[in-house]
């Protein structure tokens, strides 16, 4: 049996790359620094490992993380005992040796533990596995798109296997029906007692009480009874038990609704350029943070300068409604406002508003559930267990494996913590998949959340039962009530635990603090975990919210240790001088890289799309970085990947064919390119459909690259005719798991593979493709001719690469073609415009904190080994 190359050993904490930041604490009146304070930007709240949507939340749950594997300074996995991972020795037995199947194997490390002192165990392994792997899992990993052996089985409850028809993306499209129809069964009863006789597209006020009454005189309809409930429960359910059904999803809506518009307050603090035109007049209205919510909500109207019957959108000569703060002037009113004349036409929150994305995913997971169940046979699995998914010691005889010529010796003997009988026996787990996935070994280096913590509720304080041998193993299968109540448990989203080098705690060093506590006021407090792995050399870190326009502010101040500026030269320019007093200076090229996006659900004309893309001089971009730290790129692929496509060795930028609307030749072609997709999309100048927003994804309008893409972008359109606004939003990572956003700017954090299934692939269950509206496009193909083709032909090219072996140059250079179609694919799509990439700088006070390593790779930070910083003195 030949075996592929076995990667062996360097580090990076997998799960704890942060950039992050915090306000030193002091210990008593010495004055004496004891916490190393690192730097964040926006925070979500969202701190769960499994359902972590921006970055930032991610980075602080990763301070509390360890993964199966970590990778070296090439990007290739490792793992072993001078590693920070679960995973002690790992091999990849290739599918040519395999009668067809790649075999993964993976020694379980023994004497780990959990933050909390209870062990880490195969147990553990297994959960997060099943739980990234069940049918009604919405997160962002896509650990489910590796064609695991048995895995369609078990998700579907079908005997099918996977690659033999199309019975997965039936169930999808389904259940994202049966979603839309729950949805719409809300909207109905509103429009139905509420339209205006004699219109039909104006409605009454409705209050809150009188949608509950409407709802209780309501017949449901069969439709909603196919989305909420499978044929077995119908027998035993009234009318009466589905209006409290819709009484729950009407109350769900306003909760989900009033958390939206709590998120664009915040958004709307940074939303405006007070230091340019038109706003950069009225400076003093906005230093309100009620004016700007509702100037962002619509409420307060700009009136700008007439020029020749077209608004003047550089020239605002007053604002309309702006006594509206003196009725309403503290942040709760306004919000309350808002809301209370939203609820009252109901239809607009489930239509037009971000809450209607969020609604109709949390639906959709539910109606997989109802369908899947409805394929069972009773209350029993068909198929309890992926079958490729092996635990060696507990289902099977063998009594070692060999890997890397070290015989290791499989544990069939347990305590009753899950931990070996014997120390010197180990867990193995496994894993068989159909033919070849050279993403499928980074799928397998997800980070080991505890079971006992994640699945326990009320009823299971101490977690779930998990019984491998019996295909117990801690996951309630295709249950959206235990992904929603259970694993998003509000304790789970507010206080991560795990086996990493840090766990949550409070300013008083708690280990047991309330979520209110690890994150207020903007920090977050970290202790030193003592059952890590390897020594942690500082008791506490801080992280604290901190905008990168002020990162060398507070870094000198001494308010921070370790920032994240933005590259430009100023503060290039600044950290020269700053690095001759005491302060460190690293600098990586970021694997990943910056683009614009639009959604197809909002804007639903491919040629406006293309028309706005023609709009954009890209190259603006990296003006706002210091010179050599950033390159404009044409493909949507990070150019620090083996895989983006080079004209040449010399790597000279290569031009995607046939995309005039992506390559910027001067202000005039542009405006000639967008007349002519306005033609071909049949608009004309103040076409409702040119009303858009551009919005920064970031904290600050101006301290953000594109910024400067978007304004010259926006001035160009509003005097073509369009409406055009630029905003800045602080949650717009967030709104964009929901597809709540037209037009954006943002970065995205590249995988080390190339796979492009997660963001592209059109059975991704990845919030990043509503952000496309492929939800859209799914859902109405008729309304998306061209973009469904698009689409098909995009993810049979994923799907082609991803059964090329790229461990070889032939296969690497294999896979580069087929990357390459498939990129043009996306740009055909005209929902990516490739902006930027970019160098990371990262600063640090050498004064008070060491152990920072001298260079950065692509695939890590300065903070890989967070456990040996230590503060000095």
């Amino acid at each position: 049996m030949s075996k592929k190359k076995i990667i062996r050993a360097i580090s990076m904490l997998v799960c704890g790359a942060v950039a992050v930041s915090c306000v030193p604490t002091l210990a008593g009146c010495s004055g004496k620094k004891d916490s190393i304070v690192l730097m964040t930007e926006e925070l979500s709240g969202l701190f769960n490992p499994f359902y972590a949507t921006s970055g930032t939340d991610m980075d602080v749950v990763g301070m509390t993380q360890i993964g199966m594997l970590s990778t070296d300074r090439n990007g290739n996995p490792v793992a072993g005992d001078d590693e920070a991972t679960v995973v002690k020795a790992f091999s990849v037995d290739s599918a040519a040796d395999m009668n067809g199947k790649s075999v993964y194997t993976f020694v379980i490390k023994n004497g780990l533990k959990f933050s909390d002192g209870k062990p880490l165990t195969m147990n553990d392994v297994l959960f997060n596995m099943y739980e990234y792997l069940d049918p009604v899992y919405t997160g962002s990993s896509t650990m489910y798109s590796v064609d695991i052996v048995g895995l369609s089985q078990y998700r579907t409850q079908t005997n099918y296997s996977s690659g033999t028809d199309d019975t997965e993306s039936a169930i999808s499209a389904s259940a994202m029906a049966n979603a839309r129809m729950r949805r719409n069964e809300l909207i109905d009863i509103y429009e139905s007692n509420s339209r205006v006789e004699g219109n039909p597209n104006a409605f009454y006020d409705r209050t809150e009480a009188e949608m509950k009454e409407f709802i209780r005189n309501y017949t449901v309809s069969e439709g909603y009874k196919d989305a909420v409930a499978t044929e077995n429960q119908k027998a035993n359910l009234t009318n009466a038990d589905y209006q409290d059904m819709l009484i729950e999803d009407y109350d769900f809506v306003l909760k989900t609704f009033k958390e939206e518009l709590e998120s664009d307050f915040k958004a709307a603090k940074e939303s405006y350029d007070t230091n340019s035109l038109p706003y950069s007049e009225w400076k003093d209205k906005l230093n309100n943070d009620v004016f700007k919510f509702f100037l962002y909500e619509g409420y307060i109207q700009p009136k700008y300068e007439q020029v020749n019957g077209r608004d003047n959108k550089s020239k605002i000569l007053s604002f309309e409604n702006e006594s509206i703060i003196n009725v309403f002037p503290t942040q709760e009113q306004a919000i309350e406002r808002v809301y209370s004349d939203n609820v009252k036409q109901f239809n607009k929150i489930l239509t037009a508003w971000g809450t209607a994305g969020t609604v109709v995913t949390k639906y959709a997971a539910d109606a997989t559930e109802v369908i899947i169940r409805n394929n069972m046979s009773g209350s029993s699995l068909l198929h309890p267990n992926i079958s490729g998914i092996v635990s060696l010691g507990h289902t099977t005889n063998q009594s070692s494996v060999t890997i890397d010529n070290v015989t290791y010796n499989v544990a069939h003997s347990h305590n009753q913590d899950g931990t070996p009988v014997n120390p010197n026996e180990y867990d193995v787990l496994q894993v068989s998949v159909n033919g070849i996935d050279p993403k499928a070994i980074y799928n397998f280096g997800f980070s080991v959340a505890p079971a006992h913590y994640y699945s326990a509720d009320e009823e299971h304080p101490n977690g779930r039962e998990i019984d491998i041998v019996n295909n117990k193993f801690g996951v309630e299968f295709a249950s959206s009530t235990f992904q929603s109540k259970v694993i998003q448990s509000q304790q789970h989203v507010e206080i991560p635990v795990g086996a990493g080098a840090y766990m949550a705690t409070n300013k008083d060093n708690s280990d047991n603090p309330a979520g209110s506590e690890f994150w207020s006021s903007n920090i977050i407090y970290y202790k030193a975990n003592r059952n890590f792995m390897f020594d942690v050399k500082t008791e506490k870190v801080r992280m604290q919210v901190v905008s990168p326009s002020d990162a060398l502010d507070k870094l000198e101040a001494n308010e921070v240790d370790y920032v994240v500026p933005q590259f430009t030269k100023t503060n290039a320019d600044r950290l020269k001088t700053m690095t001759q007093n005491g302060y460190g200076k690293l600098d990586s090229w970021q694997l990943g890289y910056g683009y614009i996006g639009i959604n197809a659900g909002k804007v639903k004309n491919i040629n406006i799309r293309r028309a706005i893309m023609a709009a954009m001089q890209t190259s603006l971009a990296c003006e706002y970085y210091s010179t050599g730290t950033c390159e404009p790129i044409n493909w949507p692929m990070s150019n620090v990947s083996w895989a983006y496509p080079w004209q040449d060795e010399n790597k000279t930028q290569s031009y995607p064919n046939g995309h005039d609307y992506t390559q910027w030749q001067s202000r005039t072609d542009a405006i000639s390119k967008i007349r002519k997709y306005m033609d071909y999309a049949g608009v004309s100048a103040g076409d409702s459909q040119l009303k858009i927003t551009f919005t920064i994804a970031g904290a600050s309008i101006t301290e953000h690259p594109t910024y400067e893409v978007f304004k010259q972008a926006a001035e160009i359109l509003n005097q073509e005719g369009w409406n055009v606004e630029v905003k800045a939003d602080s949650q717009a990572l967030t709104k964009l798991a929901t597809g709540s956003l037209a037009v954006w700017a943002a970065a995205w954090g590249s995988t080390i593979d190339p796979d492009m299934y997660q963001v592209y692939h059109k059975d991704s269950k990845a919030t990043s493709v509503y952000a496309w509206g492929y939800r859209e496009i799914l859902e109405a193909p008729n309304l998306y001719p061209e973009e469904t083709r698009i689409i098909n032909e995009l993810s049979d090219l994923i799907d082609d690469g991803r059964e090329i072996d790229s461990s070889t140059d032939e296969g690497k250079n294999q896979r580069r073609t087929i990357s390459r179609e498939a990129m043009g694919k996306v740009l055909d799509l005209a929902v990516e415009l490739p902006v930027y990439q970019r160098k990371n700088l990262y600063a640090y006070n050498a004064k008070t904190v060491k152990g920072f390593p001298s260079t950065v790779n692509h695939y890590s930070s300065p903070l890989e080994k967070i456990w040996e910083l230590e503060l000095i003195g």
